[in-house]
């Protein structure tokens, strides 16, 4: 399972956090949808597959749409 923060959802945004934090001494790895995707190079993705934090759920019904800055997905290994 991984969560990662996305460079590709809200640029601007992912900036400025990454700055804020570099002020402090701290730095971000924020990452695009297909350097994420990367990462599951090999194991079996699980549905949905790579998507938002929020459009990854199990049950039903649906959760209400979020917007989101979050990658997430979720693997098995063979």
């Amino acid at each position: 399972m991984l969560t990662h923060a996305a460079s590709d959802l809200h640029s601007g945004l992912a900036e400025r956090v990454t700055a804020e934090y570099a002020r402090a001494g701290i730095r971000l790895g924020f990452r695009t949808r297909a350097q994420v995707a990367r990462f599951f190079d090999g194991p079996d993705l699980v549905d949905p597959g790579l998507v938002t934090a929020p459009e990854w759920f199990r049950t039903a019904p649906a959760p209400s749409p979020e917007d989101s800055g979050i990658h997430a997905g979720v693997a098995r290994l063979s």
